[in-house]
């Protein structure tokens, strides 16, 4: 077999069109086809003004991100066209010129973008679905499209135990429901909604099951990848070990957790979460892209990684806040996992409010991936990297079932310290002082608590006797 890379091959003289490539997937990719693919002819890239900043600061500030340090040297301009728009948007709020070019010289979609957060409304979750609707009428007007690479999430079926790697028919069609978002009063949306998604953990996945079905239903003649990764994770290798740029799921638990402002975690004993890296998603995207155009068909894959144990997750994180203390702790570390939500609120009401609502979110994810468990199949995911050559599997890894816990998470901890909390290494020393500093309060804190219960008690007992001696 060559050498060559397979995959690198095929994207030479490609044009691809890439939607949230400000997220952490779309940034990976990004940044893996700058790298290794520049032969590529071009990437557009949408983007729409966000928190006071137009699409243009956004572009420029994009390739000043670290994950894009080590291709710093290459003149991104000549590869990267901003694309004006907004996904939620009818057209995807494009003007017609940029239309026209996507049209014509468009031959490779990554559609990645969407609302990652767990408590969006209804109407937010709408715009995931009718942004794959329209991602869809502008795939059908590209002359040389090759693939359309759709990235959804594993738990977009989640009301099977066992998910296959294929597209389950969803509890109401993606035309309806959003015929019915359109003609409903905003504040009866959830009500309305309220039977469908009764079985749904939030209304993100459910308007995830919906854009698949609307996918298998739409895409007919286009050569399709749907890409369902599990609880996405810091990178383990690419670009830069731990990275990591937002707080959604697991990230957000373990960086509220290592700052000390998540105390208590609800979840059932012998919980499984299932991992993957984000180098590893993105990697299995752009392998999935390579297989699909030459397979011309649609094809899904359960990037579902690594199963590993919530409390052997947490032992081994624990260790590492001490070992790389932060200047930006809010309060001593003190994490517990817990059964009993009596024993949740209680802990939750010993803390400030900041920490009670951030406790909240955390028991949101714990409501949605925290309690249960699921089972997948991985038959195409491990058809994909058979399929690849060695040197492709070097290059695009992302089979993470040898995944180094230890090193990776140790990994984690530093990135969530660099690149989330933005505290270089170099102020170590200070958040070893700040960490003793927090240690002595929270213990003299919790002294004073018990000190507290125990003269209650003993009040209450005298009461009693009292009583009793009447």
């Amino acid at each position: 077999m060559s050498d060559n890379s397979q995959i690198v091959e095929f994207f030479k003289n490609q044009t691809i069109f890439i939607t949230g490539g400000n997220g952490l997937v779309g940034k990976l990719i990004l940044e893996k086809l700058l790298r290794t693919c520049w032969d590529l002819k071009k990437i557009y890239l949408l983007m729409r003004p966000k928190k006071g900043k137009s699409p243009e600061q956004r572009f420029s500030d994009l390739f000043t991100n670290p994950c894009f340090e080590s291709i710093k040297g290459k003149n991104f301009k000549s590869k990267v066209v901003l694309i004006c728009g907004d996904c939620n948007q009818p057209g995807l709020g494009i003007n017609s010129e940029d239309v026209d070019i996507l049209k014509k010289e468009t031959t490779c979609i990554f559609h990645i973008a969407a609302n990652v957060n767990f408590l969006q409304t209804i109407k937010e979750a709408s715009y995931i679905v009718s942004c794959t609707k329209e991602m869809i009428k502008l795939a059908k007007e590209m002359a040389n499209l090759k693939v359309f690479a759709y990235v959804s999430t594993a738990y977009s079926n989640c009301l099977n135990r066992h998910i296959r790697e294929e597209i389950y028919a969803p509890p109401i069609k993606a035309e309806e429901f959003l015929d019915l978002v359109n003609s409903c009063n905003e504040d009866d949306l959830e009500n309305t909604f309220l039977p469908y998604l009764k079985n749904f953990p939030n209304n993100y996945v459910f308007s995830k099951c919906l854009s698949e079905d609307l996918i298998k239903s739409s895409t007919t003649g286009i050569p399709t990848a749907i890409i369902r990764p599990a609880i996405i994770t810091n990178t383990i290798k690419e670009p830069i070990p731990g990275y990591t740029d937002n707080y959604y799921g697991v990230i957000g638990v373990v960086a509220g957790a290592y700052i000390g402002i998540i105390r208590c975690f609800y979840t059932k004993k012998g919980k499984r979460l299932d991992l993957v890296p984000a180098d590893v998603v993105s990697n299995c995207i752009l392998a999935a892209t390579w297989k699909t155009a030459n397979s011309k068909s649609l094809t899904v894959y359960n990037c579902v990684g690594k199963k590993i144990l919530l409390e052997k997750l947490i032992n081994l994180v624990t260790p590492l806040y001490e070992e790389f203390p932060s200047t930006k702790y809010l309060w001593y570390t003190d994490f517990t996992l817990t059964e009993s939500k009596f024993l949740y609120n209680v802990s939750s009401l010993w803390y400030l409010s900041l920490a009670h609502v951030v406790d909240f979110v955390s028991s949101r994810f714990g409501k949605s991936y925290g309690s249960r468990e699921w089972t997948f199949d991985e038959n195409n995911f491990m058809n994909l990297w058979f399929k690849m050559g060695d040197t492709d599997r070097r290059m695009f890894p992302f089979h993470s079932k040898t995944i180094p816990w230890h090193q990776y998470l140790l990994d984690c901890a530093l990135g969530i310290r660099l690149y989330l909390l933005q505290d270089p290494i170099s102020t170590l020393s200070k958040g070893k002082a700040k960490l003793k500093i927090l240690r002595g309060l929270h213990y003299a804190f919790v002294g004073f608590i018990i000190l507290c219960c125990l003269r209650i008690c003993r009040t209450f007992a005298r009461k009693i006797i009292l009583m009793l001696q009447q």
